[in-house]
This record gives C-alpha cells, sequence and structure tokens, in this order.
C-alpha cells in the first residue's frame, strides 16, 4: 500500500508543471546605511526573501546607493558581484553564496535572520522555516580530532574525548542517553552520505587500547559546515539509525576560475600535570624503610615508609642504596614535549559549468608519551558540474591513511604507563626504570614484584603495538530538473575500511613470560544509494515543497582475531613465530530498505507546517516485526513578519514539534541460533567441530525500540541582529528497548535478548548571542549556551532483575547500572556502616565497617552542561575565549583509591608522624602490639555496638595506624573515592591577524587551563573508553595542553 502511495505521489509530481518570474523595479537612496538594512528594503519592494550562510554578509559594511527604476538583478550585480558570488533563485527566495570563501580566522557565530542551512538529506532549507531546534557551525579551529573542536559550542551537545592518546575516540551525545547498554551517539553523514563511527576496540575493566573511530575520515581542513539535527522531526527522515541526533558535516566544493589554498598548523603539546601527590613519606611499609632487594621491590609502590630524610638511604630493586629524598616531579620526567604539524594544500578550478577541487592534508603527531605517534594523510577529489541546461552532476572521493604507533594501554592492562606512575613512591627517580632489561640477556629485570605493573619503559620499547587504517569515503550524485519546480536525484554512496591492529609482548615479559602477538583484522563497508524527487512551487503566498524517495543501506563487517603464544625466536613479531595459535573469525551482514517523504507547506514567508514519514525494514529483526514507521510533524510560525515596525524585534519564531524514531536490532542473527566452526576444539578425523556460535538466547519476536519526542521553542533576535536568543524545551520516551538480560550459565547460554526499558529524556537549552560593542572598527560578541537534561529509567522488564549493569569496576566493588525509577548510569557501591545519627560503626580495632547491599553513590550524568564564547574583533585583529562549563555529576576514581592504598595520597598524611612516636614509645615500653593502647596515630570517633540481647551504640575514639586504615577502607568501600565531576576550562583561546586578503594568521591554545575542579590528582573528563558506561577512572593518563601556530593563505 505504501508503495503504491509512492508511486501516485511521483506521478501527481509529473503533472504539474508552473513557473512565473516578475521583475519590478526599484527605486532606493540610503547614505551610510547597513547592507542588511539595504537588503532588508530591496526584499519589501522586490517582494523577495534573501537566504545566506553566517560568513556571508559582513554586517559591518555600509553602503550608499542611490537608485531609480532599476532592475532587481541590476542591482543585486552591483552589491555581489558576480566575480566574488553566486547568486541561486528558488521561487521568491535568493540564495546568496560567496565563491571560495576562505576559512575566517575567527568564525562568526551570530544567528542570522535569514540563513539557509542544510537539513536532512542534505535538502537546504530557510532556517525561519524549520520547527525544531538546529545549530549550525562553521570550520573550527584545528584538532586532530575535529569533532573534539565543537566541545561547549552548541547547547545539548556533549563532547567527551576518551582520555588515551593518539587517534583517540570521542563519546559524543545529544540530548542525554536514551539507549541502555547500546550506542547512544548520534549519526555522522558527510555530504548526504553516512560513515560509520563505530570504534575497532575499547578499553574494558581489564584494559585494553582505544582504537579511535570512524571520525579520523573527517579532514578539518575541508569542512565547509556542520550542522547539528538534535530532535526526532529534524533526524526522523534518516530512520532508525539517527534515534540519537545527525552531525551533518558538508565539505568544501570547487569554485569558478583558479586558486590554490594553503594551511599550515603547528601545535605543541605540554604535560598537563594533574598530580598533587604528597613529597613527605617514601617506600616502605609500617614506617620502615625497606630492608633487602626482596622487600624494595614490593615497597617501590609503597609510600607507607618514614619520613623521607636526606641523611638516610634506601635499598632499590637493584640492589642499590641510595639517597631517602623526594625526586621531584618524578612522574613528569618520563613525559616529553608533543608535537602535531598539520599542512594542507588545495586547488580549485572551474567554469561556469565545471568545477573541480583536490585537497591533500598530512598530519604528523608524536604524542607526550615517548614513542607514540601518529601519521595521516587524507586525499580528495570532488567535482561538479552542469552537463546540460537540466542535468548536473556531483562527484567526490576521500583516501585516508592513517598509521599509529604504541597506542597507550589503558585501564587495568599491565602496560598502563597512568596507573604504573601514579603508584611509584616518591623517593624513586623515574630515570632508575630506564635500566628495564638485563643488558646481557635482554630479560625484563623485576623492579616491583607485580606481574601486572610493567615497569614503563619495558612497556614502550619492548611492547609495541601499532595499527593501519586504510579507508575510501564517496558518492556520486546525478540530478535532473524535469522542469522548473520540479527535480530528480540519484546518488549512491560508500564508506569502506581497512583496519589491522597488532600488539607485541616480548620474552620474559612478567605476565607474558613466553612471549605473546595479538592480531586484530576489521573490514567494514556500508553502501548506501538513494533516490530522491523534489518538487517545490509558489502560488502568490502559499509555497509547498515535496520530497519523496527510497534509500537501501548494505553494511559488512568482517572481523578476524588472533593470539600467538610461546615464542619460538626471540624477538620475531611474526605471527608464525609463535608455537600455539589461536584464532577466531566474525562476519556481520545486515540490509536496510526504506521509503520516505516530506512535505513542507509554507504561508506568505511566516507561518510553516512540515510533515515527514520514513518506513524502515530491517535485515535485523524477524518477518513480521521488520518493517518499522517513523513519522513526524513540526511547525514554524514567524510571528515578527506581522508587526508593523522591526526596531526592536528583528525576528521571532514558535515552534513546535512531534516525532517517532527509534532502532532495529543495531547487531545482526539476534532472532535465531547461528552455529560455527570452533578452532579450539580438538578436529576430528582432520574435520573442525562446529556447535552453537553465540552465548545469547536469540529472540525470535524481536521488535524495534521507539522513541516519541516532543518540542517546542522560540526563536528571538533584537535590534537589528544585536541579541539573539534561542529557547528549547523537549520530552522524549524510548521505549522496547533491546537488551541482552544476563541469565543463569547452567543454561548453557549468559544472557537472553529482550525488549525492554522505558527511557525518558526532558531538558531545557537556551542558546543567547549578543553584540554589546559593533562598530566599523571594533566589535565584542559574546554566545552563551546552556542545557540541563533530566533523565529517568521509567521501567525494566523482571528477566533483567531489579537492574541491569552497564560497567562494572575493576577496584572497590563499584558498579554503573540502570534501575527502574533512577536515572541513566547510576553509581552503586558499599557504603560506611552508619547509624541513624550518621556516626560510623566501628569493630574492636577503631576501623570503620561497611554495607552489605550496595547503595546509590551518585550519577555520571551532568546537572546541566554549557559554554561562553567571547569574541572580539579590531580592525585585522581577532580573539575568542572559550569557556567550557559541566556542573554536577559524580566519579568514581580508581586512581585516588589506589592512591590512598599505597600512601601517596596527601589524605594520607593524617596521624602518621603520631603513629611513629606511639610506636616508638610501646618499643620502648617493650609491650607488644596487642597489649598496647596507641597514643597516636589517625585519631577516628564512631560508635560501637555493645550488648548482645539489647544491643545499642556506644559512642568511642582511639587512634589507628593510618596505613591500617585506608588499607581496610580502599579493600571494599567506594563511597569515600566518589567525587564531583564538575569543572570550568578555558577550553580554547585564539588571537588571530588578517595579513593580507586572503592571507591570515592566528595564534590557538586548547585546554589551557582548568579553572575549577574538585577531583585531585585527574582530569574531571577522564575516561577510558567511550561507552555508555561513564563515570569510573581508572589509572588515567595525563591530561594535555596545547599551543599552537595557524597560517592560512589563498591566492
Amino acid at each position: 500500500m505504501k508503495t503504491k502511495a509512492i508511486c501516485c505521489l511521483l506521478t501527481l509530481f509529473l503533472l504539474v508543471c508552473h513557473c512565473v518570474e516578475a521583475q519590478d523595479k526599484l527605486t532606493i537612496h540610503v547614505v551610510n546605511e547597513p547592507i542588511i538594512s539595504v537588503l532588508h528594503l530591496i526584499e519589501k519592494q522586490a517582494g523577495v526573501l534573501f537566504a545566506y550562510r553566517n560568513e556571508v554578509i559582513d554586517v559591518d559594511e555600509r553602503i550608499t546607493i542611490h537608485w531609480d527604476n532599476v532592475s532587481l538583478p541590476t542591482i543585486l550585480g552591483v552589491i555581489f558581484p558576480s566575480s566574488l558570488y553566486e547568486l541561486r533563485t528558488i521561487g521568491k527566495q535568493i540564495i546568496i553564496l560567496k565563491k571560495g570563501t576562505p576559512i575566517p580566522v575567527m568564525p562568526p557565530r551570530v544567528i542570522d535572520i535569514n540563513p539557509v542551512v542544510v537539513t536532512a538529506l542534505g535538502i537546504s532549507r530557510q532556517q525561519r522555516s524549520l520547527g525544531y531546534a538546529y545549530a549550525d557551525l562553521g570550520p573550527q579551529t584545528f584538532t586532530t580530532n575535529p569533532v573534539n573542536a565543537l566541545a561547549g559550542k552548541v547547547s545539548g551537545l556533549n563532547i567527551s574525548p576518551v582520555n588515551s592518546g593518539v587517534g583517540g575516540a570521542t563519546k559524543v551525545t545529544l540530548r542525554g542517553l536514551k539507549i541502555i547498554g547500546g550506542d547512544n551517539s548520534p549519526m555522522f553523514v558527510i555530504d548526504g552520505i553516512p560513515i560509520n563511527n563505530s570504534s575497532p576496540g575499547q578499553a574494558d575493566k581489564y584494559g585494553g587500547y582505544d582504537l579511535g573511530d570512524g571520525s579520523s575520515i573527517i579532514n578539518p581542513e575541508e569542512i565547509a559546515s556542520i550542522s547539528i539535527l538534535k530532535g526526532g522531526s529534524a533526524s526522523a527522515l534518516y530512520g532508525s539509525r539517527a534515534a540519537n541526533g545527525v552531525m551533518l558535516i558538508t565539505t568544501k566544493k570547487g569554485a569558478k576560475g583558479f586558486s590554490v589554498e594553503y594551511t599550515s598548523n603547528v601545535l605543541v603539546e605540554s604535560l598537563n600535570d594533574n598530580y598533587d601527590f604528597q613529597h613527605e613519606y617514601g617506600s616502605g611499609q609500617d614506617g620502615l624503610l625497606p630492608k633487602d632487594i626482596s622487600t624494595a621491590r614490593v615497597d617501590a609502590q609503597e609510600s607507607w615508609g618514614p619520613k623521607m630524610n636526606k641523611d638516610s638511604s634506601v635499598v632499590i630493586w637493584d640492589g642499590r642504596k641510595l639517597p631517602y629524598v623526594n625526586a621531584s616531579h618524578a612522574i613528569s620526567k618520563f613525559f616529553r614535549k608533543g608535537l602535531t604539524l598539520a599542512n594542507s594544500i588545495a586547488l580549485s578550478t572551474g567554469s561556469e559549468k565545471a568545477q573541480l577541487r583536490a585537497a591533500y592534508t598530512n598530519v604528523r603527531e608524536n604524542d607526550i608519551i615517548p614513542l607514540s605517534k601518529l601519521n595521516r594523510n587524507h586525499l580528495s577529489l570532488r567535482g561538479t558540474a552542469r552537463l546540460s541546461s537540466k542535468f548536473t552532476l556531483d562527484a567526490k572521493g576521500t583516501y585516508l591513511s592513517e598509521d599509529v604507533f604504541n597506542r597507550p594501554a589503558l585501564s587495568d592492562n599491565p602496560n598502563n604507563i597512568g596507573y604504573v606512575l601514579s603508584g611509584i613512591a616518591p623517593n624513586i627517580d623515574i630515570n632508575w626504570l630506564k635500566a628495564y632489561k638485563d643488558p646481557v640477556s635482554g630479560d625484563y629485570i623485576n623492579w616491583n614484584n607485580n606481574a601486572y605493573q610493567v615497569n614503563p619503559y619495558w612497556a614502550i620499547h619492548e611492547q609495541p603495538n601499532n595499527s593501519t587504517q586504510r579507508r575510501f569515503n564517496g558518492f556520486l550524485l546525478l540530478k535532473y530538473e524535469l522542469w522548473p519546480g520540479l527535480y530528480i536525484q540519484g546518488r549512491t554512496g560508500t564508506d569502506y575500511s581497512r583496519f589491522n591492529f597488532t600488539e607485541f609482548m616480548q620474552y620474559s615479559t612478567p605476565y607474558y613470560t613466553t612471549g605473546g602477538i595479538v592480531l586484530l583484522h576489521r573490514n567494514l563497508q556500508e553502501t548506501n544509494s538513494d533516490l530522491l524527487v523534489n518538487y517545490h512551487k509558489q502560488w502568490n503566498k502559499v509555497s509547498l515543497e515535496v520530497n519523496a524517495g527510497t534509500n537501501r543501506m548494505d553494511y559488512k563487517e568482517d572481523v578476524r582475531n588472533a593470539t600467538g603464544r610461546e615464542m619460538i625466536i626471540r624477538g620475531g613479531k611474526d605471527y608464525s613465530n609463535f608455537k600455539t595459535q589461536l584464532g577466531s573469525h566474525q562476519l556481520y551482514r545486515k540490509r536496510i530498505n526504506s521509503v520516505y517523504a516530506a512535505v513542507t507547506l509554507g504561508y506568505d514567508d511566516f507561518l510553516y507546517l512540515d510533515l515527514t514519514g520514513r518506513n524502515d525494514w530491517s535485515s535485523t529483526l524477524s518477518a513480521g516485526h521488520n518493517a518499522y514507521f517513523y513519522p513526524s510533524a513540526s511547525a514554524s510560525f514567524v510571528f515578527s513578519s506581522l508587526l508593523p515596525s522591526r526596531s526592536i524585534l528583528s525576528f521571532g519564531k514558535l515552534r513546535a514539534s512531534i516525532a517517532q524514531t527509534g532502532t532495529d536490532a543495531v547487531a545482526p542473527y539476534q532472532t535465531a541460533l547461528t552455529y560455527a566452526a570452533n578452532p579450539n576444539i580438538p578436529s576430528v578425523g582432520g574435520y573442525l567441530i562446529g556447535g552453537v556460535a553465540t552465548d545469547k538466547v536469540p529472540y525470535e519476536n524481536l521488535k524495534p525500540s521507539l522513541t516519541r519526542s516532543y518540542e517546542t521553542g522560540l526563536n528571538l533576535v533584537f535590534f537589528n541582529n544585536r541579541i539573539q536568543l534561542d529557547l528549547t524545551w523537549y520530552h522524549s520516551n524510548t521505549r522496547n528497548q533491546i537488551l541482552n538480560a544476563p541469565i543463569s550459565p547452567t543454561s548453557g547460554y549468559t544472557s537472553a535478548v529482550i525488549n525492554s526499558g522505558n527511557v525518558s529524556n526532558e531538558g531545557l537549552e537556551i542558546a543567547l548571542g549578543t553584540r554589546p560593542v559593533c562598530n566599523k572598527d571594533f566589535t565584542w560578541q559574546v554566545n552563551v549556551n546552556f542545557a540541563q537534561n533530566r533523565n529517568k529509567i521509567i521501567s525494566l522488564s523482571s528477566l533483567v532483575s531489579d537492574y541491569y549493569t552497564l560497567a562494572a569496576a575493576r577496584w572497590g566493588n563499584a558498579s554503573i547500572i540502570a534501575k527502574a525509577g533512577a536515572a541513566y548510569g547510576m553509581i552503586t557501591g558499599r557504603k560506611f556502616l552508619r547509624d541513624n545519627k550518621g556516626r560510623l560503626i566501628l569493630d574492636n580495632n577503631y576501623l570503620p565497617q561497611y554495607t552489605s547491599a550496595d547503595y546509590n553513590l551518585g550519577n555520571a550524568q551532568y546537572n546541566w552542561i554549557g559554554g561562553i564564547t567571547n569574541s572580539f574583533t579590531y580592525r585585522r585583529w581577532s580573539c575568542a575565549v572559550l569557556l567550557d562549563i559541566r556542573q554536577g555529576g559524580k566519579i568514581f576514581s580508581m586512581t585516588n583509591l589506589l592512591a590512598y592504598q599505597n600512601g601517596q595520597q596527601k589524605g594520607t598524611l593524617e596521624g602518621r608522624e603520631g603513629w611513629a612516636r606511639s610506636e616508638r614509645e610501646r618499643v620502648a615500653a617493650g609491650v607488644s602490639s596487642a597489649d598496647w593502647v596507641p597514643t597516636g596515630g589517625l585519631h577516628i570517633k564512631g560508635v560501637k555496638i555493645v550488648g548482645q540481647n539489647r544491643p545499642q551504640y556506644q559512642e568511642v575514639e582511639g587512634y589507628v595506624n593510618p596505613e591500617t586504615y585506608w588499607t581496610r577502607v580502599t579493600e571494599n568501600i567506594p563511597e569515600p573515592f566518589m567525587y564531583d565531576a564538575s569543572m570550568v576550562k578555558i577550553r580554547e583561546l585564539t588571537l588571530g591577524y588578517k595579513i593580507l586578503k586572503n592571507v591570515s594568521a592566528s595564534v590557538i591554545a586548547r585546554n589551557l587551563l582548568t579553572l575549577s575542579k574538585h577531583v585531585p590528582n585527574i582530569d574531571p573528563e577522564s575516561s577510558y573508553n567511550n561507552g555508555d558506561g561513564q563515570g569510573f577512572e581508572y589509572g588515567s593518563l595525563p591530561t594535555r595542553r596545547s599551543y599552537g601556530f595557524t597560517l592560512h593563505a589563498k591566492f
């Protein structure tokens, strides 16, 4: 039935043809008036409507005109000469485009009264006609991951880079978390073609590496604009893959004439040292120095020795006796200055009928971690052509070559240098660890008796890892205008990547004594093909635009894993050099077929109604459940058009929308059992033994999850663009979620695939822009954005028990869960046991007791996020400062937990001298520890339970050994290691100068300074993966601040 409806709609398009063109004579006399005021005057006289992007019109430009009875094309030809501008007419709308616009030193972020923006499916729309929230940004300052440059700039957009290193991934969310245990990141679309932004691998509680994500295909130097579709109505036309919003990226095209653009970026990275450990007590335990090599190895990462003294010496792991003094800045000595060089060149040539742009960018990045580096090459070619008066072509190909060497290990990986360095006693000089192997045998030198905390120099020199990525992304678009107002467009595009990762473990490595190798090969391809028909028509005050089309998406992922053990020839890094070899192979295929339609009705350029609908058929769901419909409706009312004067309120719009989106079973093969050969089972008669290939119970009647969303908003612009305000309220419910519910292992499976869960998100977004000062020479612009999201899990199926575990901590017995009635991502764990007055309940040794059950310890989600950008321009100079603000939320810091456990934390200083004095007194008195009442130490107050028949609380207090106390607390009580994750950062600072008309230079700095934070020793943004179980930090690497210089020239 839906297919017939589409066919009927296309037939109606072919039966309609009408074109009206009018050219009235204009009379305009203005003296030194802003160009925007002149355009408003032309709009009134000619009955047209101008549309343009932020960077096209210089709002400070003033012009003088005296014309009588002049045609509209003549006036526009003078104001916008064809050598610099391109004008396109659609009905009464005139779109103003600037040819070959260079990257501005400070991209303007003014909310224009009537800009043209790119929406779903690449359709250009007037922003005034949109009934939903929308954000549009121009090119950003250079970062190796262009997504990171958006942090703090868009309301409702949360950017959280993984605290890893070169080539790392970024977690991106829009308007909160909706999908339990699934992917909450938005869809990425480049020039109308979806790209895969998944990661080949991420660290978990037991360790791993951050292997990056799909955003590496984005060349920051080729970005023309970034459009962000936040709500359901904005993204509904993209179907099931856009349930979490859409990031639309439009890249540059060729232009008429010939030009060369060159951009050079130089960035220097330095350690942003968050470590603030104690430097008074060194290696040892119980206040005693290590007495021999054996205890020295144990105590290398224990800081419970006596107070450091230059007159004392200490034994270290190699038997040497060295001064027992503080090795100042020991941790920072391991790192180096990082350096990034990025050079880009682009050639553009073209005529009226055909244009071509070729671009090449090379990025070389040396990380602050020694031997860690990245080499990335982007090559792109884009051609556009008008093959005839009605036939146009647009084609593009992008090739990425990326090589990354020595990505840092994360979380509980034994090679995690952040974990190891943060535990080294303050008297240990990091340079002592440079002797990491025996000079004769080459074997690993044991320095700490811990196989799972490897010498960091051994880790970077003897445990190399490397990855290579080769990727192609491209499309071909053909567009044919059947007659004015009606065109048909066909487009096909593909995103193909080949990713290889190798991790090598040298012979004698403590946790892999016979050596090992791990290989990952991942080939991924996603191909999208669509056919679109567009019809637009203007009848006096009524406008109509209809889009209808169909899409097919084919996805294929081929993953091969291999592990080699027992090295045959020492140092040989080939897979064949390992005696025991194990491997696995997974192949995933998926297809989605879709039809869609969108209708936009407008009345007198002030009232608009949008209706859209899309139906997807997914191969990952069973017949009968694999078809699902996503409708949306939105309305826009530009009430300022009805006002008699716009001297105060230049623009005002009310908008509202409702939509239904959702997701299918993202991973295939969840509705039926699958079988495969198992290489880990010995073959029989030369044949491999097969079996069930999954540990999940499939669900034949699996259904897609659905999200229903509502949104209202208000846009106001005052005093001819001097003040702009955008207010948005939204609410969404995501039901019928697809979960892997844990079940008893005795069933032969570990989980069952089910539909369960209802998650709500409700929030407020505010974007405010103002120009307090604006004159010919000087402009001061302030942009403020604010977003608050309230999240709640309404319900979960009883099959998921009381909660669904999203992540578990390696230490401290903490978990991140989804639980009905709570916000997504609640952190749970044991707390101090207290009486009803809040007093600690102590045992007979004055040590705190803890609860037997887990309690709510907080949530990692921020209460609100925002940003403040102050931009200044003075003649040729420009400057901007961005503050990134995140308030509320909690983080469980295992780095600080372990620092308390090993005596590194400053909080462990209290009571040490008192305990040492008490012990000296005890020894002098000849009393045993059991019979001695300490006279000093860590003073503890609380209550003890006394009485058997009628237990009561009795107040007690006493002294305990700080080492004993913190050992008890760090074993099972995560509560004291929960910290406020709020922070305020100077995220970005730029200072630019326009040397010539097309030559500019700027100085840039990122992550310059943390103005406010509440968690010691780590960055509040620290995380070891980009998954949805955020809120855990473990062995974090130091964050980086960067300073750089950018030169841009166009000839």
